[in-house]
């Protein structure tokens, strides 16, 4: 269980940071990322890390219960899920993927998002709720 509030803590601080950087920087978040899919070599890079962390996270903590950690397992499931797809799926599908999702509506609509499920295990994590 001490496990799953540090790492609730964690990746709470995280989303949230995340998020505020994705609402506030969208139009430097989206030129990265537009500048990132033009190097395969970055996008390679990028999955690498991602299954790392992806297989680190299911490893430590594939918990599925009724309850506010289960998040943290389905962010590392969801995180390991995009890895394989960024290093599994053809260029081409990837770049569609990534361009169809660069957009001011998505940097908005999922850093909000972002920010209250990280505000939710962080609230969860330091035993505010």
């Amino acid at each position: 269980m001490e496990l799953s509030i540090f790492l609730s803590q964690a990746i709470g601080i995280y989303l949230i940071l995340i998020g505020l950087i994705c609402v506030t920087r969208r139009k430097m978040m989206m030129a990265a990322v537009a500048e990132m899919m033009s190097n395969k070599a970055i996008i390679y890079l990028v999955g690498i890390l991602e299954l790392l962390a992806g297989i680190g996270l299911v490893l430590v903590h594939n918990i599925w219960a009724y309850d506010p950690i289960v998040i943290v397992t389905l962010v590392g499931w969801l995180m390991l899920i995009e890895a394989i797809a960024y290093l599994v799926l053809p260029y081409r599908i990837v770049y569609k993927l990534v361009r169809r999702f660069n957009t001011k509506k998505w940097y908005i609509g999922g850093g909000l998002v972002s920010i209250v499920l990280g505000g939710y295990l962080v609230a969860v994590g330091f035993g505010l709720i």
